[in-house]
């Protein structure tokens, strides 16, 4: 033998729902009569009462936990309570009813009564409250109702639930994305400063070294800077490493400079001695004339030392000649071979930060995967119950003939509180 059925007493605060409840227990013994919150409130109530006070009408706050309480429940009553202390409750009634019925489908069919269970003078008003309440009660559609909008309650729930897992997953895909991304462009951009830092340094160096080179370190200038930028080649490759040590390794080819052209042209060696000749000639006839005018009785010695310092001055003329164009090549060289070397070391850069996106990409797609495993069970069993319950509220509509008040037979079925 089953209990007495459990009707729901609900509403805002200060609305009189306590006076109802006390008034219908009352009245109607036979059944018992809780409110939302109190201890023992059933999940699945047989009818739902929905009070509101007389003084104003509802709000989108009221029509929410309207929708809360009655989720599982389709058998639903509205009452505007204290109607004996405001004369115009009847508008607040139409009020409240096109209000209720705008914010869900469902309760565009759900009576409305006005009540008064503890009025200041007179009886209760409670007979109209009764009545409808009884007929709800003993309305042999009432259980199935109560069956399909709990089921189409709990597809609600399943289908928000489902909702927030794919968007929480989109969202933290696309967080991590957005993170890789990040990462990958911030040390793109280290490692390519730091190379171009090194580059320019460098290039200081060796065109400072190129400005101040003798003549026996001309041949051993190039040997100097091609081992200087393999060095700066080889810390490139070590920040790389150093960054991608996870990545697959990269092929990289040595960076070949050629040597530089210090063999003079032969027009700039026919200049160079001739000028370097006459520069000496000039010198040697000013010393010669000196000498002589100094000491006339030795013109002899005079010119001899007038030739030797000619032809020292010219020789010098056409080695330090010599050597400025050697310094001159070198420079141009290694500003050359610089730029050859920063053009390497930022395609070396680019490439080894291109694979290492695509292999930071793939194992973080791994991990991401197995972190998702989770949430995909958790979809998929929310799928498998949402088509059971799909398949049981069609077979409970079939079974009932459920429809709409207003409807023939045949002409649908009942109004889902999720639309």
């Amino acid at each position: 033998m089953t209990g007495p059925e459990t009707v729901l007493v609900a509403g805002p605060p200060r609305a009189g729902v306590s006076g109802v409840v006390a008034e219908l227990r009352r009245r109607m013994p036979s059944h018992r009569f809780v409110e939302a919150g109190e201890t023992g409130a059933p999940q699945r109530p047989a009818v739902v009462v929905f009070v509101v006070s007389a003084v104003a009408p509802i709000t989108r706050s009221d029509c929410v936990l309207a929708d809360r309480v009655a989720a599982s429940t389709d058998a639903v009553v509205a009452v505007l309570a204290k109607i004996d202390d405001h004369r115009d409750w009847t508008a607040v009634l139409e009020a409240n009813r096109e209000c209720l019925a705008g914010h869900a489908g469902r309760f565009g069919r759900v009576p409305w009564v006005g009540a008064a269970a503890a009025p200041r003078l007179g009886e209760p008003r409670m007979d109209e409250l009764v009545a409808l309440l009884r007929a709800q009660l003993d309305d042999p559609t009432r259980p199935a109702r109560n069956a399909l909008r709990a089921l189409e309650s709990r597809e609600c729930l399943l289908r928000g639930t489902r909702d927030r897992l794919v968007q929480r997953r989109r969202r933290e895909a696309s967080e991590r994305a957005t993170a890789l991304r990040s990462a990958i462009q911030q040390s793109r951009l280290t490692l390519t400063h730091t190379a171009r830092r090194r580059c320019a340094e460098l290039r200081t160096d060796l065109l400072a070294e190129a400005t101040a080179v003798g003549r026996g370190e001309v041949c051993r200038f190039a040997h100097r800077a091609r081992r200087r930028s393999a060095e700066v080649l080889a810390a490139v490759e070590a920040d790389l490493t150093a960054y991608t040590h996870d990545a697959p390794p990269r092929v990289t080819a040595p960076l070949l400079l050629p040597d530089p052209p210090l063999r003079a042209r032969r027009l700039e060696t026919r200049l160079m001695t001739v000028l370097g000749a006459g520069f000496g000639l000039g010198v040697a006839v000013v010393v010669t004339r000196f000498l002589a005018g100094l000491a006339p009785e030795f013109a002899t010695a005079a010119l001899t030392a007038g030739a030797a310092i000619g032809l020292v001055t010219t020789a010098w003329v056409i080695r330090a000649r010599a050597l400025l164009h050697d310094r001159a090549v070198l420079e141009r060289w290694a500003a050359d071979g610089v730029a050859a070397l920063r053009a390497a070391v930022e395609e070396r850069v680019a490439a080894g930060m291109l694979a290492a996106e695509t292999a930071i990409a793939a194992e973080s797609a791994r991990a991401a995967a197995a972190r998702d495993g989770d949430t995909r069970r958790r979809i998929a069993a929310i799928e498998a119950e949402l088509h059971d319950l799909s398949q049981a509220r069609m077979l409970l509509v079939r079974r009932e003939n459920l429809l709409p008040v207003g409807r023939p037979p045949g002409g649908g079925h009942l109004n889902r509180s999720c639309e």
